[in-house]
């Protein structure tokens, strides 16, 4: 409702100002600082409000960092909401520009919301003015401009980024895991000494044997943050993804979670020698729980964290802090990673000053190893401030810790930006209005081989790579057999499985390999005679020392190079591979031509508008299956030239071993493509096992 004084008769209209700076206006002195412009724009609507003695500021709303188009805007939103409601008689903007670039949204509320809330728009530096029905094409125009102009400007940055990726320079907001941002060149990776390590040492484990949800497991028992943790403690800005079914304030089921408590001074005076003590607990046991293991993640560096396990202190609600001395032995002081014993009785903190508007605290990682009465845990604080009587708690915020992912990890593995090339543009936005990310089709990324530093050699990348290519199941330990990915039936070509068995309850396990046939009841295979693992070992060790004897003796690889690069195991692979690529690159230019063909009989009538539609759907697709392919043919050939240019020396192979006695993953790598072993003569109950080298011997 309109206000009215009597007095002057006069009806007061209640404005709203609306403010709003893009990103790439924006110019701010300090993060928090709001910007010049924002000022401006706020004086002078403040300044055209004063001249209309009618005109009553009621709101000032302002988005800051946000783009015009149709998106969400927090405060835009707040403007609308108060309009819907008949809280606002007239929004006040500098131009109409400033309220939205989308001609939908001008069209929307200006045009057709407004009128029916009965809302005046006005803007100052264009003169739209709804009440005034001679501008409506003005507006419908400036509108227009505004909506190319962002048109423009996507496009503009489109092909920014497009060169960028060319040159390769890294355009992503935020560096993956393992790798960072130059402090130079925030377009330029650099490898994190940290993260790096742990990339190799779960390399390393995927080459032993070990499984993706052992790997996991190990780097959970280690307390080696993964990739989300890892950037939250490190001051990443990523915004880490919290389900909105979460509750921020307690914890009522088990598993691990990450607190983040803080203290902040509201207050005007600076406050010294804070005491503060709290713990987690339920309404009714304000206590810790055994079942509690409590883990410190960062202390700030104003802050003093500790623990005690007196248990003659009084509750919580009882307990006197003026009376702690954190200097007698009761209190142990805590550092960052240390971790909390089960039987604590509370945790504490000192501040000798905090300055206002600062604030300070601590994180730790808590984990409920069980909650069957479902419990609900929550923070019970108490602080005192010397000299002061007022009454203060902690904040704080509650989520769950993000774990390693076996799945994440292959996939980590698997990305080409740890062997130094960089892909980019794999998701795109539907639009520069609708933001939502959608994939891009594979001919359409960007990739550039050595743009950064490696985090694998071409040797190890390589060797990681054949062994997560060969999908294989792991053991019950998380461990996958030595043969995995390399024993195969000679009869059918299946992979051969590893089961074990015992004689009787106290005799010794036996491994031993069996081809895969067996899950069809032999329905292709008559291989049907197991292998022991031991018996396979030891012929494959005495096949690789007969070779490495073989070396030695002659002293000499005769014709080595012509022998691997001319005749190695990848002629036949390779001209297949190119053969298949030639082959799709004619079929294209043939439904090319197809697809000409279709508008000529298209404008000669010959097909209606619907057929040409649905070929030219069919023609996409088609050529799209294509082109996917012979990329997908790119990426093998490029593996084989790795491995072939590995394997030119061969004599540095075999000089690197003189004897064998046992036999590890990275040596089988090394020496064999793959084994086929053979089905049992019933004659002589013998077999044959084919060796299949990664090299001419």
């Amino acid at each position: 409702m309109k206000k009215i004084v009597e007095a002057a008769e006069i009806i007061i209209r209640r404005v709203v100002l609306y403010l709003r700076l893009s990103k790439e206006d924006i110019d701010k002195p300090t993060k928090k600082a709001i910007s010049e412009s924002i000022k401006n724009q706020e004086l002078m609507l403040r300044e055209e409000a004063s001249k209309h003695p009618d005109w009553e500021i009621v709101g000032v709303y302002c988005d800051e960092d946000f783009s015009g188009a149709g998106t969400y805007r927090p405060d835009f939103e707040k403007v609308i909401n108060l309009c819907e409601n008949g809280e606002v008689d007239i929004v006040l903007c500098k131009s109409q520009s400033r309220f939205s670039r989308d001609m939908e949204i001008i069209e929307k509320y200006l045009h057709n919301k407004f009128i029916e809330w009965g809302v005046r728009f006005v803007s100052l530096v264009d003169n739209a003015d709804t009440d005034n029905k001679g501008n409506k094409k003005a507006r419908q125009i400036n509108a227009l401009v505004n909506e190319w102009y962002l048109e423009d400007l996507s496009d503009n940055i489109k092909a920014t980024f497009r060169t960028k990726w060319k040159a390769g320079e890294c355009t992503s907001s935020f560096a993956k895991y393992g790798l960072m941002k130059d402090p130079k060149n925030k377009n330029h990776l650099l490898i994190d000494p940290v993260a790096s390590e742990v990339l190799r040492q779960m390399g390393k484990m995927v080459l032993v044997g070990y499984g993706q949800d052992k790997i996991a497991n190990i780097l959970e028992e280690n307390n080696i943050p993964s990739p989300y943790e890892y950037k939250a403690m490190n001051g990443c800005k990523l915004k880490i993804p919290v389900s909105e079914k979460e509750d921020k304030t307690s914890i009522s089921k088990a598993g691990s979670y990450i607190i983040r408590i803080s203290l902040y001074n509201s207050y005007k005076q600076i406050l010294r020698d804070i005491k503060s003590v709290f713990i987690f607990g339920t309404e009714e046991v304000k206590k810790y729980n055994s079942r509690f293991h409590i883990r410190i993640r960062s202390i700030s560096e104003d802050l003093k964290l500790y623990y005690t396990i007196d248990d003659t202190l009084n509750n919580i609600d009882k307990l006197d802090i003026n009376t702690i001395d954190f200097n007698n032995d009761l209190w142990i002081e805590l550092k960052a990673n240390d971790t909390i014993p089960d039987n604590v009785r509370y945790m504490a903190c000192f501040n000798e000053e905090l300055d206002r508007l600062i604030e300070t605290g601590f994180e730790i990682e808590l984990k409920l190893d069980e909650n069957r009465k479902h419990d609900i845990y929550k923070l019970f604080t108490k602080s005192v401030a010397i000299d002061t009587d007022m009454d203060f708690s902690f904040e704080y915020e509650i989520r769950r810790k993000y774990k390693w992912n076996g799945r994440v990890i292959y996939k980590m593995l698997r990305d080409e930006v740890y062997n130094g090339t960089l892909t980019q543009g794999k998701t795109r936005r539907i639009s520069y209005k609708n933001h939502k990310c959608i994939s891009a089709k594979k001919q359409h990324w960007v990739s550039v081989d050595s743009a950064l530093e490696k985090v694998f050699d071409d040797e190890n990348w390589l060797a990681i790579q054949e062994k997560l290519n060969k999908a294989s199941r792991s053991g019950s330990d998380g461990v996958k057999h030595i043969f995995c990915g390399k024993a195969y039936c000679e009869v059918c070509g299946s992979i051969l499985h590893k089961n074990s068995s015992r004689t009787n309850s106290n005799s010794e396990k036996i491994d031993y390999l069996l081809c895969r046939d067996k899950q069809n009841k032999w329905a292709n295979c008559d291989n049907s005679k197991s292998i022991k693992l031991n018996e396979l070992k030891s012929y494959v060790i005495q096949s690789i020392n007969n070779v490495l004897e073989e070396y030695y003796d002659s002293k000499i690889l005769t014709k080595l190079h012509k022998e691997v690069v001319d005749k190695d195991l990848f002629k036949d692979k390779i001209e297949s591979l190119n053969k298949e690529k030639k082959d799709i690159q004619a079929l294209i230019k043939k439904k090319n031509g197809i697809f000409l063909g279709l508008y000529e009989d298209r404008a000669e009538g010959i097909i209606d508008d619907s057929d040409f539609t649905a070929l030219r759907k069919k023609y996409k697709e088609d050529v799209d299956k294509l082109n996917e392919r012979t990329l997908t043919i790119d990426d093998e050939l490029k593996l084989i030239e790795i491995k072939q240019n590995k394997l030119k020396n061969k004599d540095a192979l075999l000089s690197k071993y003189q004897h064998i006695e046992e036999l590890t993953p990275q040596m089988l790598d090394e020496f064999i493509d793959k084994i086929q072993v053979g089905k049992v003569n019933p004659v002589d109950n013998t077999r044959e096992i084919t060796i299949v080298w990664n090299f001419q011997t």
